[in-house]
Formats: structure tokens, sequence, C-alpha cells
């Protein structure tokens, strides 16, 4: 048996039994597996991260027949240059984004919503990112259900449970990736197959050696 192979089976699945595989990675819940991976390093903020392109590979391991990446990226302000402090925060989401078609997935983005937040008397307590590609993902998977067999979903957020019990209803097999505390019950109760994210930290551990991102995603 190859190295590879060794590696597919003891980590992920042997893909004969499962035909054509989608792999639909939805990256704003795959992300903060890094604070349930490396608690200590990511403690104040995010220090230590998933390393995109290794995630590519790893989806590689089972060959999907394609694999698709979701992922939000903060507002460019056009008042002020790209390389201004005021977009490190764009420049920093569009590296991510960079990373994913590098890596080979097809890639659905969008503007990330900054969300205003409020206390109980009504004071105003900043702003939260948001950006849900729930829409998108099914979309994907229902337009496209002819061209696969199984789809394997890097998420574990029960928003998806519906999407699944109709596909399961087509006759096709699910596969869900997650970390074991953010497994919804409602993905559990209709997976074919759960693979625990927590055996694969080390091989997705991002090593920064002085990346320097790009300035816009390559188209």
């Amino acid at each position: 048996m190859k190295i590879e192979e060794f590696k597919r089976d003891y980590y992920l699945f042997n893909p004969e039994p499962y035909g054509r595989i989608f792999t639909l990675v939805d990256f704003g819940n795959v992300r903060p597996w890094a604070k349930d991976f490396w608690p200590e390093e990511n403690k104040y903020k995010l220090c230590v991260e998933i390393d995109i392109i290794k995630l590519g590979s790893l989806c590689d391991l089972v060959a999907p027949e394609r694999k698709f990446f979701y992922y939000g990226h903060f507002h460019l302000n056009e008042e002020f240059p790209i390389e201004d402090d005021r977009n490190s925060k764009y420049r920093s989401s569009i590296f991510r984004i960079d990373k994913a078609r590098k890596a080979g997935f097809t890639v659905r983005t969008k503007d990330l919503k900054m969300i205003p937040n409020y206390d109980e008397v009504g004071n105003f307590m900043g702003k939260t990112a948001k950006c849900n590609f729930d829409v998108e993902m099914t979309m994907d998977a229902i337009t496209k259900i002819h061209r696969y067999d199984t789809l394997m979903l890097f998420s574990g957020d029960s928003d998806f449970g519906e999407l699944l019990k109709y596909l399961k209803s087509k006759d096709k097999k699910v596969i869900i990736v997650s970390t074991r505390d953010r497994m919804s019950k409602e993905l559990e109760e209709v997976k074919d197959h759960f693979i625990p994210a927590e055996p694969l930290k080390e091989l997705l551990k991002y090593d920064n050696k002085n990346s320097t991102p790009p300035l816009r995603a390559e188209e």
C-alpha cells in the first residue's frame, strides 16, 4: 500500500464504495477549528491557523470530482491604498481566498456584512463580521446533484440538516468532517460517515514562513 493510500484510509476513508465525490468546505466553520486544536496558542487571537493548501491536499486524498471553498472577504476601503493598514483585514481575507484557488478549489466568495451589536440598554458595542453561504452551498449541491454520488461536507452546522435529508432522499451518501464539539445532532442523524477533525490537526497546521499576502485575489 502506498503511503498516500495509507494516510487516506487511516485519516479519512477508502473512496471506492462512495462513487463520485463532491467536497464542500464551509471555511467560516472550519477556520475556528484552530481554537479547538490549539487553544493555548489561540487563547486571545488566531495565531496558529488552518492551512488551506494542506486542506486542499487532504481533500485530494479521496480524489473528489470537484472541491468547493466558501469564504467571505472584508470590504476594500477604496478611500485608502490597498497597502494601507486600514485595508489589512481585506488583504488577509483575500490571501486565504487566493490560497484556496491555488489549492485547486472552486471558490465562492462575497463581501462580509458588518452587523452592529448593542447591549441590553441600547449602547453600541461594536460590529461583528457575518457571511453566510448556506444558499450558495445548497445551490451547488442541488444544481449539480447528478454529477456526484457522495457529498463530503466540511461543517457541522445544523443549518445543512434539511439539505442533507433531501440528498439522502435522492440516494446520495453524506460524509461529514467536523470537530466533535461543532457536530450538530441534525447532521449526526443524516450522515453516512462522520470523520472527527481532531486527529487531522497536525495535517492541517499552518506553518507561517513570512508569506506575503497578495494585494488582490487571483481570478
